[in-house]
Formats: structure tokens, sequence, C-alpha cells
């Protein structure tokens, strides 16, 4: 045993594995088997209503129908349901299109502590697996919940903060979508630990869609679903990989970070469940931004502040903030406009906080929204940066043409577990996601079908229905 792999070991004494993969593995079996607790099944159904509601959303935008038609060009044999259109393909493409659909616009859930979409990778590839194999709703659930459990915690040890010009859900996401199908395949422990090695060679995913647009952003899911769908079925055949993959001297620990936060995935890691942590988004924007929004609008409104009576207005974040979003201040494209802070606050004290139809390309070049983005600049805040490892908060300040300054400072924005949004709010947002695209009726029945997933005695019964809206 190499040395750093034998201090690992020591440290985590409690598991009598060599490699932290090997843990996962183990954790991931026991818990598939025993089932998920109680607050951990309530969630799960907030993730499918919203995630399948993006899904279907998501499935109208031009940027999605690219990476749908380009992939059902040359259709693999399967059985794996595309949503809305209902073609069958294998699962690698369903996984991928499904995943593109769920982050078609910047409206999905948020591990607050790692910044990842897990659900975004995970409920696409348990459903494309899962109607492979035939599994029940209630196996789909705890694979996908367990996929995504791992993948945050894999995520909390290379923090995007840290992982400079790198897509975490990228970087970490393969490893969680291994794991979601192997259950699903039912691999053994050996086979699983293969697929986490072998998914290692697919991490990675750059973030230059920060500083210059590009709608491959929306795909990324999609790459991470492909990549570890792929891994869990090469381990089925045999193919093998490096046990170390997590916290070996070239694993994602020490090549994407510099290995500070191991620790970080096995704490706790059969006592409590991370992903309960996550945020969901009542913004249509990039999660850096949502405290800033609140503050702004909220201090504009509480003044009757109108945009052209502001002369200027600064906006306190971490360094990670400033940089993620603060680069780009005049946004071309959508994908662009959603990573701008300043236009983003700006679009919504002009036009109210945007939903998943809110942000188009007229809106992108509306003038008077642009010039007020003109006005708002960044800021390192002592405070925020303080803040940073768990919550993404601002302070914003606002000076008038009268001279006359008012700040407000968030901490926690709505959708946090620190200020939730509640269950009516977002089957709310469900339904306005859908509204465009499906009746009323139809739409309180997904919502009676998703409520009983866990009954489902096949997958199928829920994809056969999101897969029927063409």
């Amino acid at each position: 045993m190499h040395t750093y792999y034998m201090l690992w070991a020591v440290e985590s004494s409690a598991y009598p594995y060599k490699y932290i993969s090997q843990v996962l593995v183990d954790f991931a079996q026991q818990a598939y088997i025993a089932g998920l607790p109680a607050q951990v099944t309530k969630k799960l159904y907030e993730f499918l209503i919203d995630k399948i509601g993006l899904e279907l959303a998501g499935s109208q935008f031009p940027w999605s129908l690219a990476g749908y038609h380009a992939t059902v060009l040359f259709p693999a044999k399967g059985c794996s349901t595309v949503v809305y259109y209902g073609d069958q393909v294998s699962p690698e493409q369903a996984a991928f299109i499904n995943a593109g659909f769920g982050h078609a616009q910047d409206f999905d859930d948020t591990d607050v502590q790692s910044r990842i979409h897990a659900s975004g990778i995970m409920i696409p590839t348990a459903f494309a697996v899962g109607e492979a194999v035939d599994a029940s709703g209630l196996q789909v659930g705890n694979a996908l919940v367990i996929g995504m459990e791992i993948m945050s915690r894999l995520g909390s040890a290379v923090p995007s903060s840290h992982i400079r010009g790198f897509h975490t859900p990228d970087v970490v996401g393969p490893f969680g979508a291994a794991i979601t199908t192997g259950l699903l395949l039912n691999l053994n422990a050996g086979q699983m630990v293969n697929a986490m090695g072998i998914a290692g060679s697919f991490s990675g995913g750059v973030e230059e869609y920060t500083r210059t647009g590009g709608a491959i952003k929306r795909y990324l899911p999609g790459i991470a679903a492909i990549a570890g769908i792929k891994a869990a079925y090469l381990a089925k055949e045999g193919l093998t990989g490096p046990p170390s993959v997590i916290e070996g001297h070239h694993g994602i620990c020490n090549t994407f970070d510099d290995g500070t936060y191991i620790s970080k995935i096995t704490d706790k890691l059969t006592e409590e469940y991370v992903i309960l942590n996550t945020a969901f988004k009542p913004y249509n924007c990039c999660y850096a931004i949502h405290a800033a929004l609140e503050a702004f609008v909220s201090v504009c409104h509480e003044h009757n502040i109108q945009p052209d009576e502001i002369k200027d207005v600064e906006v306190g974040s971490s360094k990670f903030v400033v940089d993620h979003v603060g680069s780009i201040r005049e946004p071309d494209t959508v994908v662009e406009a959603q990573f701008s802070l300043s236009f983003m606050l700006a679009l919504s004290l002009v036009k109210g906080p945007p939903g998943e139809y809110d942000v188009t390309d007229e809106v992108v070049q509306n003038k008077d929204i642009r010039l007020l983005a003109s006005k708002i600049s960044m800021i390192v805040d002592k405070i925020a940066e303080q803040e940073q490892a768990e919550s993404m908060s601002s302070i914003v300040k606002v000076t008038t043409n009268a001279g006359d300054q008012f700040q407000k400072r968030v901490r926690f924005s709505k959708g946090t577990t620190q200020n939730p949004m509640t269950l009516e709010e977002l089957e709310t947002k469900f339904r306005n996601n859908l509204q465009p695209i499906c009746s009323a009726t139809k739409i309180e029945s997904l919502l009676e079908l998703i409520a009983k997933f866990d009954t489902l005695k096949n997958i199928k019964m829920l994809t056969s229905a999101i897969g029927q809206l063409s």
C-alpha cells in the first residue's frame, strides 16, 4: 500500500478498505438494499417534480432541439424514452437528451456546498437505465438518490471555488451516474469499484461559458450522464479502472484541487444525507446571483426606487461569485445573460424576477435593461467571503441620482434550507413550467403520478406518461 493511501486508511479506520471508492460502493449497495429515510423520500418527491417539470419545459428551446436532433440522427437500439417527444433510444442517448432538456435554462436545484446540480444528472440517468432493466419506481428512486449523495459528497471535496476553470458537475457527475447505473444493473462490489475508476477518465468539463457564453453549457449534465452509464456498462463487461481514482496522486481530489477536503467525502457517511441541503431555484439564473437579486429588488421596492432614478449599484459578494458571474457585463446570448449578475439584477427590476420562459434573445437586447445593467458593478465583500463555505451571500448598495444611499444584505436566498421553497411553491413552479405545453388536466395527472412514484411497479408507467406530450 502506498503511503498516501495508508494515511487515509488510518484516518478512516472505521472502514476496512484501502480506497475511498470501495467505501462509497459499500455504502451505496447497503443503502440501496435498506431503502431511504423518510425525510429523504420526501425530498425525492421535490427533486422529481422540479426536474421533470424542467425537462418537459426545456424540451422546447432551440439548443435543446439541437442536441435532440443531433442525437436521434443515429438512434441506438433501446427502450429508453426521450421526454416529451417519445423516441425510444439507448439509455445513453435518452439520458443525454433528457439531461440537456432539464438544464435548458438555469432553473434547476443546486447543492449549496458543492455547487452542483446532482438531480439534473441522476434523474435522467436512473430513468433511462431503469427503463432498460424494467426497474420499479422504488428501485429507480433509491438508485438516483444514492448517486446524488455520492456525487454531492465528491463535489464537496473538489469545490467549484477551488477547481479553477472546471465545471464541478462534470468533474464528479460521472461517478454519481456510474453508481446509479451500477445499482440498477446489479453490479457486484468489484464491478462497481471499477465503474468508479473508469468514470474518472471521463471527469472534466471547462467553464469558459461563464466568460463568453455557449449553449453547450446546457448539455454538460448530459455529458456526465453518458460518462457514468458508459463506465458502469464497461465495468459490467469486465473492463477495470483504478480504485484510487478519488484520493490517488492523480485522482480527482489531487488533480482538480489539492486534496484538502478529502475527509468531507466520508464524513458521517452512514449518518446523514447531505443532499437534504440542496436548494431549489425560484429564479431562472445562476444560483450565485440569487442573494444579490433579492437584496437589490427588495431595496428598490421598499424605497420605491425606479430604474431611471438609479445612479449606480455596488454588489459585494465572495471572490468566487465575483469571478463566476461578474465577468459578463454586456451579454449577447441567453446563456451569457444568465451568468451576468449585472444584467439579471437589471432584468429583475425592470420586468420582474425571471421564470422558465423570461430570458429571451429579445430581452437580452432590451435597451432599458442594458442601461441599468451598465450601472451595476461588483466587489469582493469580506463578510460574503467568510460565508462562502455555506452560502452565496451578497450585500447591495444602491445610490440614487438624488444622492440617497440604501443597502441590504441577504445571506440565505429563497430556496435554501434556511429559507426554503414550500412544496406548494414547487408545485406551482411545475405548473407554470408546463402550462404553455400541456393541458391543466394533464399537469395534475402528472403530479399525481409522481406523488406515488415509489409505488410504481415499473418506471415505464411514468416515463411513458412524460414521453407522450408531443
